[in-house]
C-alpha cells in the first residue's frame, strides 16, 4: 500500500487543536497516558494468547522502553504488545470513541477545565501533541506479516502506509518535541510548563525517571531506559572510571495489591486509582481487602469523590479489572459487582479462577458469584462506616451517587435492609438530609407509618397540596425527587417494624380512631349537601377519572388526584414515559375538599357552569401532582371565561 493522506474526524481535529494551542498545565501527563496505552497493549496480547496458540510464543520478556535523542529532540515509547493492523490504526487514531455533537461538546468543555483528565475521555494518545509538533507511530499486529507507519503534525491530516517493522509485533510512538519555551512566553508562569511553572525537558533522563516514578511505578511490566553510568575500570589501581551505557528499570513493577496495606502510602493508592479511573481527584475512600480461607482473592476498591463526566452515558463501560494469578484477564468486568455499585472503581486478583476464563464462564462461575457477594458486602460495610464516622463526606458521596445506590433497594431485596440504612432523604422537617433511622426517632408516638411522596423537584413537593393535613398534625414526610425514586419507593415495604406509606394513595390513614369517627360524620353531612355537584363532576369527568369523592386530606387546596389500590402513581407513569416504556394510564380518584368555599358557590351555578368548573378543577389537580394538562388552550380559555363572568358580578 502506498502512503495515503487522510483527514481526521471533525471532533478529533478540534481535540488536536485544543491539545496544541490551549492545554499547558500538567503537560507531563502525556507520558502517563502513553505508558498506560503501552501497558494495555501488552495485557491484551497476554489475554489473546490464552485462547490463540499462535500467539503463545510471543508472551515472554514483555517490556516498555523509553528512548531519547537530545540532538534530534525526540522521545520514543516502545512496547512489545498486541500492536495494531492498518484498519485498527485508522479506527483508533483517526476518530474518537464518543461521537455526537452533544457528547463532544461536553468532552471539549471538560478538557478545557480539567486537562489532567485526558485519559478519562478515551483520547490519551492525543496528549502527545501537548509536547510534540510531529508524532510518528510504527506498529505491527501480533501474528501479522505487515507493519503500519502513521504520522501527523496535528494539523488536521495524517499519513498512513504499510511499512516493515524490524522490532516485530508491538508499537513505537516517536514524539518530535516542541520548543516549549515559546509556549511559556505566551502564558503565565504557573501554566507554562509543569504545575510548578518550570519548562520541562522531556529528553532529560532524570525528568523522565521522576515522571515514571510519580505516575507509573505500579505498572506491572518493566519500563526500561538506557542510561549512562560511571563504573570503575576493572583492575585499574588508580581508580579510574569509564562511562558505560546500561539498561535501567524505572518502575518497581510490584503489583500494589500484593503489598501489605501498612507499606502503601496514601499517595501510592491515589496514583493507582488515577491509573484505573483517569480521575485526577483523590478518591473519597480506599478499600484494600484480602479474603482468605475457602475463597482467596485480593482487591483494591475505590469510592470516587465525584461523578465522572460520562457517568450517565449509556455506552459507558463499568466494572472492575479482573486478574487471575496476577495475569490481567478483563477490564470493565461487570460480573464482579451489582449494577447499583457501578460507581466503584478498582481491581480483583484471584488464584481460584482458571486462566482461560471466558465471558460466558464469568457469568456462571461459582467463584465469581462468591467474590461478587463478598465484595458487595465489603463495599456496603465500608459505606456504613463512612456514614457513621464521617457524615459530611458521606453526604458529598450521596449527592453524586445516592440515586445509583438506591437502585439496589428495588434490584436486590436481600440487601434492602442494609441499603435502607445507607439512604438519605430530604424531608418536610429539615433542610438537611436525613436517614431513615433519624426519621424513625422523630416519629410521633401514635404515627402509623413512614410517609413519603415522589416528584420531579424539591420545590414542587414542598408546596404540594398532599402535605396539607400532615403538616397540621406535625407529621414528617420524605420528599423523594430522584428519577429512580418512584421505582424504588414501590419496592420499599418496611423499615424495621414501620411500614412505608405514600401520601398520594387513596386510603391515607393518619388519624386516630376518635378523629376518624368525627371526620366521617362531617363528610357524611357534606356528602348529602354536595351530592348534586359530585354527580355533575362524575358525569363530566367520567372519561378521565375513576370516581369523585369527598376527602379530609386537604385543608387549603380544593382538589387533588390520588391513586387507588396498587396502581402506578402519576409520577411513576411520567418516569416510564420518559424511558420510552409508557403503560396504559390508570384512572385515578378525584378527591375534593368540602371545606373549600368555592363549592358553596358552585352549588348555585347553572349546570353548564358547574361542568366548566369541574373541568378546571380536574386540570388544576393534574398541575398540582406535576402532570401535564391535556388541552392547555381549552384550559386557558375556560379560566379566561371564568374571570370575565366573575367580573360581571
Amino acid at each position: 500500500m502506498t502512503k495515503q493522506t487522510q483527514t481526521f474526524q471533525a471532533e478529533t481535529k478540534e481535540l488536536l487543536d485544543l491539545m496544541i494551542h490551549s492545554l499547558y498545565s500538567h503537560r507531563e501527563i502525556f507520558l502517563r497516558e502513553l505508558i498506560s496505552n503501552a501497558s494495555d497493549a501488552i495485557e491484551k496480547l497476554k489475554f489473546e494468547s490464552l485462547t490463540n496458540n499462535a500467539l503463545a510464543g510471543m508472551t515472554t520478556d514483555f517490556e516498555i522502553r523509553l528512548e531519547t535523542d537530545k540532538d534530534k529532540k525526540t522521545l520514543s515509547i516502545t512496547d512489545n504488545g498486541i500492536g495494531m493492523s492498518l484498519d485498527e490504526v485508522v479506527k483508533n487514531i483517526g476518530t474518537i470513541a464518543h461521537s455526537g455533537t452533544k457528547s463532544f461538546m461536553k468532552i471539549r468543555q471538560e478538557m478545557k477545565e480539567h486537562p489532567e483528565l485526558i485519559g478519562q475521555f478515551g483520547v490519551g494518545f492525543y496528549s502527545a501533541f501537548m509536547v510534540a509538533d510531529r508524532v510518528t507511530l510504527s506498529t505491527k499486529k501480533a501474528g501479522s506479516s505487515t507493519g503500519v507507519l502513521w504520522e501527523s503534525e496535528g494539523n488536521g491530516t495524517y499519513t498512513v502506509e504499510e511499512a516493515p517493522r524490524e522490532q516485530g509485533h508491538g508499537t513505537t510512538i516517536t514524539l518530535h518535541l516542541k520548543d516549549l519555551t515559546k509556549d511559556s512566553q505566551k502564558d503565565s508562569p504557573k501554566t507554562a510548563g509543569d504545575e510548578e511553572g518550570d519548562v520541562q525537558d522531556f529528553t532529560d533522563t532524570w525528568t523522565l525517571k521522576e515522571i515514571v516514578k510519580k505516575y507509573s511505578d505500579f505498572v506491572s511490566f518493566p519500563i526500561k531506559m538506557k542510561v549512562s553510568r560511571e563504573k570503575p575500570i576493572e583492575n585499574d589501581k588508580d581508580g579510574k572510571t569509564e562511562t558505560v551505557i546500561e539498561d535501567e528499570t524505572l518502575n518497581s513493577q510490584k503489583a500494589l495489591w500484593l503489598r501489605p496495606p501498612s507499606e502503601i502510602t496514601k499517595e501510592q493508592y491515589t496514583e493507582f486509582y488515577r491509573h484505573l479511573s483517569h480521575d485526577w481527584i483523590e478518591p473519597l475512600k480506599t478499600i484494600h481487602y484480602k479474603a482468605e480461607g475457602t475463597m482467596e482473592f485480593t482487591s483494591i476498591l475505590f469510592l470516587p469523590a465525584q461523578k465522572p463526566f460520562n457517568y450517565d452515558y449509556r455506552d459507558r463501560k463499568i466494572g472492575l479489572s479482573l486478574y487471575v494469578k496476577r495475569v490481567f484477564i478483563k477490564g470493565d468486568c461487570e460480573e464482579l459487582l451489582p449494577p447499583y455499585l457501578r460507581f466503584v472503581q478498582g481491581m480483583v486478583d484471584s488464584d481460584d479462577l482458571s486462566l482461560n476464563v471466558s465471558r460466558e464462564i464469568l457469568q456462571q462461575d461459582r467463584q465469581i458469584v462468591r467474590i461478587k457477594k463478598a465484595l458487595t458486602s465489603k463495599v456496603l460495610s465500608s459505606l456504613k462506616e463512612l456514614i457513621e464516622g464521617d457524615r459530611t463526606s458521606y453526604e458529598k458521596f450521596w449527592n453524586h451517587f445516592g440515586s445509583t445506590l438506591k437502585e439496589g433497594i428495588a434490584m436486590e431485596p436481600g440487601q434492602a435492609e442494609k441499603l435502607q440504612d445507607l439512604a438519605l432523604f430530604h424531608t418536610t422537617e429539615s433542610e438537611k438530609l436525613t436517614s431513615l433511622q433519624d426519621y424513625v426517632t422523630r416519629m410521633k408516638p401514635a404515627q402509623k407509618a413512614i410517609y413519603y411522596i415522589t416528584g420531579d423537584s424539591l420545590s414542587q413537593l414542598q408546596n404540594s397540596p398532599y402535605l396539607e393535613k400532615l403538616r397540621t398534625k406535625g407529621l414528617e414526610v420524605l420528599l423523594m425527587t430522584d428519577k429512580v425514586d418512584a421505582w424504588v419507593a414501590s419496592s420499599m415495604r418496611n423499615y424495621g417494624d414501620k411500614p412505608f406509606q405514600s401520601i398520594v394513595s387513596e386510603n391515607l390513614d393518619i388519624s386516630t380512631d376518635e378523629e376518624k369517627k368525627a371526620e366521617e360524620e362531617k363528610l357524611k353531612v357534606a356528602e348529602e349537601k354536595y351530592k348534586p355537584i359530585l354527580d355533575v363532576m362524575q358525569s363530566t369527568l367520567k372519561e378521565q377519572i375513576k370516581e369523585v369523592k369527598l376527602t379530609d386530606r386537604l385543608t387549603e387546596s380544593p382538589v387533588c388526584l390520588v391513586s387507588s389500590g396498587n396502581e402506578a402513581s402519576a409520577h411513576m407513569e411520567r418516569l416510564l414515559e420518559s424511558m420510552g416504556q409508557a403503560i396504559p394510564k390508570a384512572k385515578r380518584v378525584l378527591e375534593i375538599n368540602p371545606q373549600h368555599p368555592l363549592y358553596e358557590k358552585m352549588l348555585n351555578l347553572p349546570k353548564t357552569q358547574q361542568e366548566d368548573w369541574a373541568e378546571i378543577l380536574y386540570q388544576q389537580a393534574l398541575l398540582n401532582e406535576g402532570s401535564q394538562i391535556e388541552n392547555p388552550q381549552r384550559y386557558s380559555q375556560k379560566i379566561a371565561n371564568l374571570m370575565i363572568s366573575m367580573g360581571n358580578h
